[in-house]
Formats: C-alpha cells, sequence, structure tokens
C-alpha cells in the first residue's frame, strides 16, 4: 500500500471555522535526489508547494467521487524541487465538494452534501544518489494553521484576506512555533485510486471586451463569453480595502448583473469572490477552491476605475485533448459548433455537468446525449470511463441501480428509466468510438441490472417512467409533444439491442438471444401501440425522428412517416423544430440520412423563437437550458445559459455533413463509414476525427460545377465510400483519395 505509514490528518473545526487550513512540514535530505515523487489525497481540494514552489499546474485536485466510497490521489515528481539539507512541504487544504454544508444545507440535518471537515494523506518518497529510499509520511508531526483563505465554498465563492497571509509558511526556516499539532482523523473511504483521467487546468484567459459603470462605484466587466472559471485581479488599494466579484451571466436593462439565471432561487447564495488588500503595492490574486459560470463581472470597492488588464477572466476545466476539428462556408454552423464546444468545456469538472453555475450534477441524462458529440471532439474516452465508475459507486449504494445523478450526496434519487438507460448506452458508445470490450465486461452486471429492471416495470414491452423530450419549447412541467412513454419505450428498445450486441461480444450468447428477442417484442408492441395509421406518424417530430433513426418504422412505412415529419417541419411548425434534447440528438442526422440535408440545415439557419438563431440574437455564446420563454421564467425563474444537453446536433456536422460514421460491427474504427450530405448553401467543409488508428479526414468543395471530395483513412483500417450524388458504393484501404464530380458524370478517383 502506498500510504500504509502515512496517517490522514486534519485541522480541529473549532480553531479552523470556515478558513482553509495550511500544513506544513520540514524534512532534511542528507544527500542529492535522484527521482522523488509525491502521493497526495487532499479533500475537498488541495494544493502543495515544495520549498515555496507550487507543485503541479493543475487545479481543484483530485476530480470530485463519491467519496465514502473511494477518493483520488494524484502523483507528482518533485526531485526539481528538492536540494540535499533541510526543505519544506505544504498543504492547503479547500472544502470543495468533500464539505460543501452550504448549498442545500437542509440535507442530513443540516450538514448539506458534506462528508466531513477537510483531510489529507500524503506521502513523499525519494530515491538519493546512493539508492537509498527515504520517505517522508503525513502524520502528527506536521504542523497547521489557517491563513488568508477566510472562507471557500463550490458555488459561494472564496473569500480572501492577504492582511492574514503567513510570508514564507511553505519554505524552510519559517517560525511554525505558533502553529497547532493537526488531529488524525478518520479515513473517509476503503479505496484510494490513482487519478488517471486528465487534471482541471487554467486553460485560456479573457480580456475584457468592456468595463462599465452603471452605477456610481459599481463596475461591470463584459468577457464577451460565457464559461466557467474565475476572475484574476490586479490592483494597488490601501490596506483593508475590500473588492467583491459577482459572477453572472447576463444583465438587466440598464447594464447590472443579472444573477437570476445562476440558480439563487435554488441555492440561495450567489458567486461571489471577495479580496481584501493588504496595501504593500500591486496585488494579484485569483481564488483556489471555487468556480464560477459568468460572462459578467461585477465589481464593487475598487478604487478609481479598474481597467480591462486589471480583471481577466480565466477559463478553468477539465483539459481534454481535441479529438476532432469541424469547419464549414456557413457562419451560422461554425457557431453553432463553437457554442456547443463552449458549453461543453464549461461543464467538465471531473464529471461532466449539467450546468456550471445552479446544480452543477452529473445527470444521466444529460450525459446520454452529450457522451457521442464529446467523443467527436475531444480524446474523452476516460473522463467518460471515470463518470462510468461514478455511476458504480451510485449502484452500490441503492440496491444495484444507478441514481439519475453520479457522483455526489445531491437531492436525486432512483434515476427516472429513460435517465437511467445511459448505464447501457455510454459503455457501448464508447466501445464503438473506441474498441473497449473491458469497459463492456467491467459495467455487463450494471447493465443487466437496468435492462433487467425496464422488463420488470414495463407493461406488455411498453416503458414509462421517464422524463421525456427534456425542455421542448415551452415546456413548464414536463414535456407534452412527446409523451414520456414513448421516448422511454425508445431507449428500453435501443438498450435491449445494446445488451444483446454486448453479450454476443462479451460471448454470452444466451443472453445475447434473449435480449435480441426483447428487442424484436418491443418494437413490436412499439409500432402497434404509437403509430397512428390515419397520419402515417408517431405524432410530434422527436417521435418520428426517434422511430427513424432506431428501425422502429412499420414495413413500407417509411417514406410516409419521413413525409409525416417533413410536412410538420415545413408546415406546422414553418422550418422550425419544436424538440428537447433528444429530438435534437436524432431530428438532423435522421434527416439527412433520408435525403433531407437541405431540410435540417435550413432548421438550423432559423432565427425566430423557437432556434438556436433566436437565442443568439439575444446574446447567447453557450447553449441554453431552455428556449428563452418568458412563461417559463415566471414559473421556474430564468433557466442556466449554459447547458451541455442541448447540443446533441453536433453530432450532425461530423456523421453526416461530412459523413464519418463508425461501424458498430468493428469497433473503434477498424471499419467505418464515410459518406457526406452535402449541402448546397455550405459551398466548403473540412473536418478531420482523430481515430484510434489515427486521422480520419473528410473535406469537400463546390468548384464551379464540380463537387470535389477528399478523404484520409488511416492505417489499419478500411472504410466503405458512398459517393455523394453519384450514389456508388466503394470499399476502400488505407490511403489518401480525391473523388471528382462534374455535373451528370460518374464520380471519377484522382
Amino acid at each position: 500500500m502506498i500510504f500504509s505509514s502515512a496517517k490522514w490528518i486534519g485541522m480541529p473545526d473549532v480553531a479552523r471555522g470556515r478558513a482553509a487550513p495550511m500544513f506544513r512540514r520540514e524534512f532534511k535530505i542528507d544527500k542529492a535526489v535522484r527521482h522523488a515523487q509525491l502521493f497526495i489525497c487532499g479533500l475537498g481540494y488541495h494544493e502543495v508547494y515544495v520549498n515555496g514552489g507550487r507543485v503541479g499546474d493543475s487545479v481543484l485536485d483530485p476530480a470530485q467521487t463519491d467519496y465514502n466510497i473511494r477518493a483520488f490521489y494524484v502523483v507528482h515528481d518533485i526531485a526539481a524541487f528538492l536540494h540535499p539539507g533541510m526543505n519544506a512541504v505544504g498543504v492547503i487544504l479547500g472544502d470543495g465538494w468533500y464539505n460543501q454544508d452550504l448549498v442545500w444545507k437542509d440535507l442530513q440535518g443540516g450538514r448539506g452534501m458534506s462528508y466531513g471537515s477537510p483531510r489529507f494523506i500524503a506521502k513523499l518518497e525519494m530515491l538519493s544518489s546512493d539508492i537509498k529510499i527515504s520517505s517522508v509520511f503525513s502524520d502528527e508531526s506536521w504542523k497547521c494553521s489557517t491563513g488568508p483563505i477566510t472562507g471557500n465554498n463550490i458555488y459561494a465563492g472564496e473569500k480572501y484576506d492577504a492582511r492574514l497571509e503567513k510570508a514564507g509558511w511553505n519554505v524552510q526556516g519559517f517560525d511554525d512555533s505558533p502553529w497547532s499539532s493537526p488531529l488524525p482523523v478518520a479515513e473517509p473511504c476503503s479505496r484510494l485510486e490513482k487519478q488517471e483521467i486528465p487534471p482541471i487546468r487554467r486553460i485560456r484567459e479573457f480580456v475584457p471586451k468592456s468595463i462599465v459603470e452603471p452605477k456610481p462605484g459599481v463596475w461591470v466587466a463584459d468577457m464577451g463569453q460565457n464559461f466557467s472559471g474565475w476572475a484574476r485581479i490586479s490592483v494597488t488599494a490601501p490596506e483593508g480595502t475590500e473588492i467583491r466579484l459577482r459572477f453572472a451571466e447576463t444583465v438587466f436593462p440598464d447594464g447590472m448583473v443579472d444573477t437570476a439565471s445562476t440558480g439563487v432561487f435554488a441555492t440561495m447564495v450567489e458567486q461571489v469572490d471577495t479580496y481584501v488588500c493588504k496595501g504593500s503595492g500591486k496585488e494579484t490574486w485569483e481564488p483556489r477552491f471555487t468556480y464560477h459560470g459568468f460572462r459578467y463581472v461585477e465589481i464593487t470597492g475598487w478604487p478609481g476605475k479598474p481597467e480591462c488588464e486589471d480583471v481577466i477572466g480565466v477559463v478553468v476545466h477539465t483539459a481534454l485533448e481535441k479529438a476532432g476539428v469541424f469547419e464549414c462556408s456557413n457562419e451560422r454552423i461554425n457557431l453553432l459548433h463553437k457554442m456547443a464546444l463552449w458549453t461543453h468545456r464549461s461543464n467538465i469538472h471531473g464529471i461532466p455537468e449539467d450546468c456550471p453555475v445552479r446544480e452543477r450534477c452529473g445527470w444521466l441524462g444529460d450525459a446520454n446525449v452529450v457522451c457521442e458529440f464529446s467523443m467527436w471532439n475531444y480524446k474523452s474516452a476516460g473522463f467518460w470511463e471515470k463518470y462510468l465508475d461514478d455511476i458504480e459507486t451510485t449502484r452500490s449504494t441503492n440496491g444495484g441501480l444507478p441514481f439519475n445523478i453520479a457522483p455526489g450526496k445531491r437531492t436525486s434519487r432512483t434515476a427516472d428509466h429513460d435517465w437511467m438507460a445511459a448505464f447501457v448506452l455510454i459503455p457501448w458508445y464508447i466501445h464503438v468510438h473506441h474498441g473497449k470490450k473491458y469497459l463492456l465486461e467491467r459495467h455487463y452486471a450494471g447493465m443487466k441490472t437496468v435492462i433487467d429492471r425496464f422488463k420488470e416495470k414495463s407493461s406488455n414491452w411498453i416503458l414509462s417512467g421517464g422524463l421525456g423530450d427534456w425542455f421542448e419549447p415551452g415546456m413548464i412541467a414536463r414535456p407534452t409533444a412527446t409523451p414520456e412513454v414513448l421516448t422511454t419505450t425508445i431507449w428500453f428498445f435501443r438498450c435491449a439491442q445494446v445488451m444483446s450486441r454486448t453479450a454476443h461480444t462479451l460471448g454470452y450468447s444466451a443472453d445475447g438471444m434473449k435480449y435480441g428477442e426483447w428487442a424484436a417484442c418491443i418494437r413490436k408492441e412499439f409500432m402497434g401501440k404509437f403509430f397512428r395509421p390515419d397520419t402515417h406518424g408517431f405524432g410530434s417530430q422527436t417521435a418520428d425522428a426517434m422511430a427513424l433513426h432506431f428501425g422502429l418504422v412499420p414495413d413500407g412505412e417509411t417514406e410516409n412517416v419521413l413525409s409525416s415529419l417533413v410536412k410538420d417541419l415545413r408546415e406546422t411548425c414553418s422550418n422550425h423544430y419544436h424538440v428537447g434534447i433528444f429530438g435534437l440528438r436524432y431530428l438532423f442526422e435522421t434527416l439527412a440520412r433520408h435525403g433531407h440535408a437541405e431540410l435540417a440545415f435550413e432548421l438550423l439557419q432559423q432565427d425566430s423563437y423557437p432556434s438556436f438563431g433566436d437565442l443568439m440574437n439575444r446574446g447567447a455564446t453557450t447553449l441554453w437550458e431552455y428556449w428563452g420563454e418568458p412563461e417559463v421564467d415566471k414559473v421556474h425563474g430564468p433557466r442556466s445559459l449554459n447547458h451541455p444537453m442541448m447540443g446533441g446536433f453536433d453530432n450532425f456536422f461530423y456523421n453526416s455533413l461530412a459523413g464519418i460514421r463508425p461501424d458498430e460491427d468493428s469497433p473503434g474504427f477498424s471499419h467505418f463509414f464515410l459518406e457526406p450530405h452535402p449541402v448546397s448553401r455550405i459551398k466548403w467543409l473540412d473536418a478531420k476525427y482523430e481515430s484510434p488508428f489515427g486521422i480520419i479526414k473528410s473535406s469537400w468543395i463546390f468548384e464551379n460545377d464540380k463537387f470535389l471530395w477528399d478523404v484520409d483513412i488511416p492505417e489499419g483500417t478500411e472504410a466503405t465510400l458512398v459517393i455523394p450524388y453519384s450514389g456508388e458504393v466503394k470499399l476502400m484501404p488505407p490511403g489518401q483519395y480525391a473523388f471528382e464530380k462534374y455535373g451528370n458524370s460518374n464520380s471519377q478517383i484522382l
């Protein structure tokens, strides 16, 4: 065991209050160090210093988990910080998600979501030049005190009093005689696991577009983009000057910040950081143990007028590498893609969140519609693997069934059936994109529990008990355009399909046959109950699109259902979609695959309600939780303006416009499809996706009367190409190819 000789230590609450505790220890090294590693788990968050230097560039470590079951430790190489003689190590702890006891504090008899007071365990292991190993452990020999961070909370922000700084506290020779000894505390869980997912980091910075003064002494900085992170300030002010930063996604007509969309009606707190100056020249500060969702920063207490370079927006999220790149000639499509990516990035902080303001929860239904577009754009498979483990830990305390939210102590319940489907589908999404068969094996028992629950709760293969096509236009309580029982039964069918494929993949042939038979039964009963022979459809855009996508249309009715869908879009809704998160995921690619890519494109060009264009015209730079209806605001209060569950349409850009599509029968892109659906108003398109085998490229351009298409197929793979306009099908080996279609002539390879 890595930490076998170390102890969990903390600071007594009576001495700490709400301040962030600081810990230090000095130790001697006799000879030069060849290799040194620091292993640490500091809950909720920790920062580490060695000889005054900040260790690592990550923030908000470690990632959130169900701390009563497992917690992550982080490993740092620190040899470069050490030297022969006396050395010092220092640790600061933030409350983080481990001790979130401020918001929803009516839980647990007033303790909120808290698991306990901050604590850490650490081991510093060194290999000297003469191959001797020495170690430093966390124990009662350390010293602890409070410092300048007088309060910190994930939701409510951080308070910092620079007058309380302890200069040199993390270097050798500091007088820590007034400091107290830490207390041994209980270990929070039995499982300490190395953090394998990418850490949270500072990603980029924004200089405000403007800073205005809507009221005397009140300044508002506009970062020009909604994002998650914080503000870094640089100020020169007298000792004791208090600078207050209040964060919001939007402003009132008079220019004052409007915090309603950040969820104050639910959390009962605003996102506020406070800095008290020490009065020693220019002071630069940013928080350590909180983050905010915002575009605007209200600044009060500033001496004089803050300049733009004095208030910098710092973007903070899990540092996922890029996997996909998409760009085309149409600016609206590019802006929608940009909005989807900003929204996704704003909501990855160790877990996939619903929003970076009000809840910050890992809702399963949101994750289901986000996971695939996440993997098209980012190397996020490991991130989603971690989330599956989070679902497992909630399952372990709930009779084998997932909660609606993972992980953490939330005001949650056993998952609604359509939300619960995520635990069957996300392992499959990852396997299809990355060929990770071991994930299917790891979660197979849990996946079976879910599908068996669906069968138990269904009536004649029809399953209810879902939340439905969430936030369709005008939704007040629950979706009404598409009955939740319809979409929940579709997810039941899809889960049965996936379980059949999964079982056969793993060699469980009896299960594979059983779940395949279930899927056939569900399909039959679904069509019998929900198909309307009089209208040749299923009653809504989402219902028609999902039925077409998943093959739930009666024989001979595909064109009729498609006509029903197109008629509803064009005539009933005047070229507008009327869908929620499920419809946004499947509508556009379903249209494209059935010959209506032009209509799918046209829907995304609309500027009137309900549309993303309407939200853009109202200042949106990220995807909103809803469609901006005043009547919804009156019932619920303004909703979040940064909600990735609305981003399922982004799949359409890769798998339909660019035409890069995985083959479920050849997971990991060992074989895949290239079948673009060009649109006349897009003059050129360039898409690349880094598969497990290398870069896949699909780029096309209209040039005079010619259509040119370039593709790259990486080594170790093969691709089935469907040539646009001609419909020719070619199985191609690895290589770079160019196709030309001129007028009515057949395509040719250049």
